[in-house]
């Protein structure tokens, strides 16, 4: 699958797929941490750690076929999420 991406002159752009798609594991790597932590419901958090493994590869996969620009765009989300969380 080749994903393009326009060139639009705007300086707030939407992300492009393949940082969508990063954002979204992340999300998804951060709630397993989160149900690991609490091990309170031993279903989710044993579902959490056996996913997390699958997560954590598909976001490498994902970020290794990123261009340049896509993996800045990527690193400037996940720091601006980062802040608002802290």
């Amino acid at each position: 699958m080749f994903i393009t991406r326009s060139s639009g002159s705007s300086t707030t752009k939407p992300p492009s797929t393949r940082v969508a798609r990063a954002l979204e594991i992340h999300r998804s790597v951060m709630a397993c941490n989160a149900h690991i932590a609490r091990g309170s419901e031993a279903t989710h958090a044993l579902t959490a750690a056996l996913m997390l493994p699958c997560y954590k590869a598909e976001f490498r996969t994902l970020v290794l076929a990123m261009t340049a620009n896509e993996e800045r765009e990527l690193r400037y989300a996940l720091n601006a999420s980062c802040a608002s969380v802290a």
